[in-house]
């Protein structure tokens, strides 16, 4: 019986099982966390800000809703489920939160400046767009699917960047490169070792092509600290891959929780790392 790693490490009720299908990606909730937590911190800072609580509010209840939308179709990124039931009360609240936290934010938002973000708004509903087009493409295990998810997980911090210091500032992108790289390239990392000997044959510069940019960048800025650690992960996550390049068997639940516990390490290290490499 084939298993994922999100499956080894623990996976969340989906409608199959009668439930509400809750995001079951344990990395995407480090990755949504974290960018809401630490990149409001490192944006806002400790001050309340009602623009960015409208976003963030928003994108929350986006995320939490985001499985039950798939599963309308009867169908999740790791293929076919049972299909959702439309009339949902709790699905439909989430709509309705979503809806009504961009409205605030509008609201909020001075008219000159409203156009800006009708442009950002715009740019995130069509990744949005094309995150679910994907899914219903049903292609299981789709990197490019996974990929994309875990970008669009990483924009509250550029969206509080924006609040913080305005639509399309140059410092809102400084921020937000670290996690954008990160948690995407994590994510198809642990799809890859995974898949082992089957994983695809561009797997290695698919993964590593993120991790340059965002050293790259990085070394631009003078943030020698945020360079190291992507240099880190990059050759851990190679060394790993390669480990796992001529094995076509599926590791066992034992190796899976091992190495679930290396990446939330990782995890923790980077946040570190991404906060010390703004200073």
């Amino acid at each position: 019986m084939n298993m994922t790693y999100h499956e080894a490490v623990g996976k969340r009720p989906d409608a199959s099982a009668g439930s509400f299908p809750y995001p079951n990606d344990a990395q995407a909730w480090w990755s949504v966390g974290v960018c809401l937590g630490v990149g409001w911190l490192l944006c806002l800072g400790l001050r309340f800000d009602g623009k960015a609580a409208a976003l963030a509010l928003a994108g929350l209840a986006l995320f939490f809703g985001s499985e039950w939308f798939s599963h309308l179709a009867g169908r999740s990124r790791e293929g076919a489920v049972a299909p959702a039931r439309l009339f949902e009360p709790l699905g439909l609240g989430l709509l309705a939160i979503t809806a009504v936290s961009l409205a605030w934010f509008v609201w909020m938002t001075e008219p000159l400046d409203r156009q800006a973000w009708g442009a950002v708004m715009t740019g995130v509903g069509c990744l949005v767009a094309l995150m679910f087009i994907l899914r219903l493409e049903w292609r299981p295990l789709d990197g490019r699917l996974l990929f994309l998810t875990h970008v669009i997980l990483t924009l509250p911090t550029l969206m509080f960047g924006f609040v913080a210091w305005g639509v399309f500032a140059p410092r809102a992108f400084a921020v937000w490169i670290f996690p954008a790289a990160y948690f995407p390239a994590q994510a198809l990392f642990s799809q890859f070792w995974m898949e082992g000997g089957e994983a695809p044959s561009d797997a290695l510069s698919l993964l590593s092509a993120p991790l340059l940019v965002a050293i790259l960048v990085q070394a631009g800025r003078g943030a020698w600290l945020g360079v190291a650690f992507m240099a880190l992960f990059l050759l851990w996550v190679l060394v790993r891959l390669l480990q796992r390049h001529r094995d076509t068997a599926l590791p066992g639940f034992k190796q899976v929780r091992n190495l679930g516990w290396q990446i939330q390490a990782w995890n923790l290290a980077a946040i570190v790392a991404w906060a010390l490499s703004l200073k």
